[in-house]
């Protein structure tokens, strides 16, 4: 899908754990946000209502396999100011081993750590579930990776998404410049420790479902 249907389709992908348990009347999309803690920032903010969600009918708590939702704001945006941009979806279902992707959001700046108030990034290498496995294993964990999700980290850890970061999105750019959705961050265990991958949603296996939810 392109920038420009999405833009005209104003549909916003959520984690489920982070919007499953709330009515539409409760949540509040802000688009535009960098520091929490200003409110001088040369590009303001933007917030919109959700008029719709839509959770994956297969979400499971326990394993947090299909943990997507898709929410439809209640008024388009414009994307017209300069930090205010859509993302495309994957055009393909490339496994994107050994992709670099970035990860952004205001999860905690460690396991247990503060909260920051600036929007944080940090660039992961995208691994292959196999690999995730055993990486796990190497750890002493015994973890259930299917085909739907997608891993990222490094073996030696330092750098990963952390709590607060669920629901954030996993960049790549593509082949052409663009930016596209790889993945939503879902789960992990402990902050950019060795051996403990981040675990998103691997949004090119539902394009389909997306695209049939937004149509």
């Amino acid at each position: 899908m392109t920038a420009r249907v999405l833009s005209v389709l104003v549909i916003l992908i959520a984690e489920v754990a982070s919007c499953c348990s709330l009515l539409t009347s409760q949540i509040r999309i802000r688009v535009g946000e960098y520091d929490f803690s200003s409110v001088q920032e040369p590009f303001p903010f933007v917030e919109r209502g959700v008029g719709r969600k839509v959770v994956h009918p297969k979400y499971n708590f326990f394993t947090y396999e299909y943990d997507l939702a898709l929410v439809r704001l209640e008024a388009p945006l414009s994307f017209a100011q300069p930090h205010i941009a859509p993302i495309c979806l994957p055009a393909s279902d490339d496994l994107l081993i050994g992709e670099n992707a970035t990860v952004t959001g205001w999860g905690r700046l460690s396991e247990g750590g503060t909260l920051p108030s600036v929007l944080q990034e940090v660039s992961v290498p995208i691994v292959s579930n196999d690999c995730c496995k055993s990486m796990f294993l190497r750890a002493g964990r015994h973890e259930f990776i299917p085909e739907i999700f997608l891993c990222a980290g490094h073996e030696r850890g330092g750098q990963d998404s952390c709590q607060g970061d669920s629901g954030g999105p996993l960049q790549v750019r593509g082949k052409d410049g663009r930016f596209f959705l790889a993945g939503i961050i879902s789960w992990g265990i402990g902050c950019a420790e060795a051996n403990l991958p981040g675990v998103c949603t691997r949004i090119s296996k539902f394009v389909p479902w997306i695209l049939e939810n937004v149509t």
